[in-house]
C-alpha cells in the first residue's frame, strides 16, 4: 500500500465517525487532521489513538442512549481496526 492510499483511507474511516457524539466532534476532527499531515512512522501511534478514540465515542453513543449510533461506530471502530491492522499500523 502507497502512503497516499494509508492516509486516505485512514482519514476516510475517520470522517465516518462524524457526527460524534457531544464533546468528541473536535476529537474526531483534530485526529482526521493529525492523519492527513503525519509521516507514515507516526500513522502507528495514531492507529492506536483512533481505536481508542473509537471506543469512547461508542460508549457516549450508549451513555445517551443511542442504539443506533452505537452500531454505526460499532461497525466503523471494526472496519478501522481491519484497516489499521492490514495496512501494518498495528505493533
Amino acid at each position: 500500500m502507497t502512503q497516499q492510499y494509508v492516509v486516505g483511507e485512514f482519514s476516510l474511516l475517520l470522517a465516518e465517525l462524524q457526527p460524534a457524539p457531544a464533546g468528541w466532534m473536535a476529537a474526531v476532527h483534530d485526529l482526521r487532521r493529525e492523519v492527513e499531515s503525519s509521516p507514515l512512522p507516526v500513522l502507528s501511534q495514531l492507529a492506536h489513538e483512533a481505536l481508542d478514540l473509537t471506543d469512547v465515542i461508542c460508549l457516549a453513543a450508549l451513555q445517551e442512549g443511542d442504539v443506533s449510533g452505537f452500531r454505526r461506530y460499532a461497525r466503523i471502530a471494526v472496519a478501522l481496526g481491519e484497516f489499521t491492522a492490514n495496512a501494518s499500523l498495528l505493533h
